[in-house]
Parts: C-alpha cells; sequence; structure tokens
C-alpha cells in the first residue's frame, strides 16, 4: 500500500481548489504536508502505514502533534518554544517512546476543536463522499473535518509522531 505524500501549493493561493486538483491524481492515500513543516521522525512515513493499515478507509483524517498549532489537541505541551531544531528532535523521540505508533480516536466529546490540516493523512474515498475541500486558503482544513464528521468518518491523532512547524519561526527567515 502506497501513500503518496503532496505538499500542496497553487499558484492563486486557493489551497481548497488545490486540494481538489490534487486527489484527482491520488490513487488511494495521500498524505498532504504544509511547506512549513519537518518530520522530525525518521519513522513517520511507516508510521502513516502502520496507521492506515490499523484502522483502514473508516479513517478520513490521520495526523500527527506539533509545536505550533490553533487546535489543542493537536498541540503537543512542552514541546520546545524555541527554535532550537536539535531540541525538538529530541522532544520528538522522547514522544515516539512514549507513544510508539498509538492511534487516538478523536471524538467531538474529546476533542470539540477542528483540526488544522499541517498534515492531512486522507484516502480518496472520504474526498469523493465529503465532495471534496470548499474553495478559499483559510478554513478549507476545519470545513473538511466537518464534513468527514458528517459523513460518518473516523478521525484520529498519532501522539507519537511529532512534527515541527515553523508557523510562528518564520520571521527567522528574511522573504517569508
Amino acid at each position: 500500500m502506497e501513500i503518496q505524500i503532496i505538499v500542496p501549493w497553487g499558484k492563486d493561493k486557493n489551497l481548497g481548489r488545490t486540494y481538489n486538483r490534487l486527489m484527482k491524481t491520488v490513487d488511494d492515500w495521500v498524505c498532504f504536508l504544509d511547506h512549513d513543516v519537518l518530520m522530525l521522525n525518521p519513522n513517520w512515513y511507516h508510521m502513516c502505514r502502520s496507521a492506515v493499515k490499523k484502522v483502514g478507509h473508516r479513517a478520513g483524517w490521520i495526523t500527527g502533534v506539533t509545536n505550533a498549532i490553533a487546535n489543542p489537541y493537536q498541540l503537543r505541551t512542552g514541546a520546545p518554544k524555541e527554535p532550537d531544531i536539535l531540541k525538538h528532535m529530541h522532544f520528538a523521540k522522547k514522544l515516539y517512546n512514549k507513544h510508539g505508533e498509538k492511534l487516538e480516536l478523536l471524538s467531538n466529546d474529546v476533542c470539540p476543536h477542528l483540526l488544522s490540516g499541517l498534515m492531512i493523512l486522507t484516502h480518496k474515498g472520504a474526498w469523493e463522499a465529503t465532495g471534496g475541500f470548499m474553495d478559499g486558503f483559510l478554513g478549507v482544513d476545519n470545513e473538511y473535518h466537518k464534513l468527514l464528521i458528517k459523513n460518518n468518518y473516523k478521525v484520529y491523532v498519532m501522539p507519537g509522531l511529532y512534527m515541527y512547524h515553523l508557523y510562528h519561526n518564520k520571521k527567522l527567515w528574511n522573504k517569508y
């Protein structure tokens, strides 16, 4: 089983339209990653494959955890605040050692907040069933989450898969 890895980007900055265009090329599973996310666990692809094998097409979205995001369930307390990549790598290892390839089901009771799309591991069937992503840039991930719930898909988080999100540290770069 193959998972296509895609960093979505479109000229018009319409992320929803870009997701939909790219989903048409996907065979089955895809992992969309934000352009400002670093996967720090060298086992991350294996973890994604393992997660897909465990829950199959019941899952509409599988994601990991990070240092900077709006959703409090995806945000990992204890993550380093400074941009020292080695500290983030050690934190990633700590979480993996603690949680391994564990999957946590996110119900609306447990996580009333909508997921942020720094990592969207989804499949073509879920995308087709929901009607796809809405046009736009902000909120397309949140709307997709709502549509998945409405269509009875499950949403999971892998607490052992930590991603460093450059989100607030973009100011360290000149142009971005």
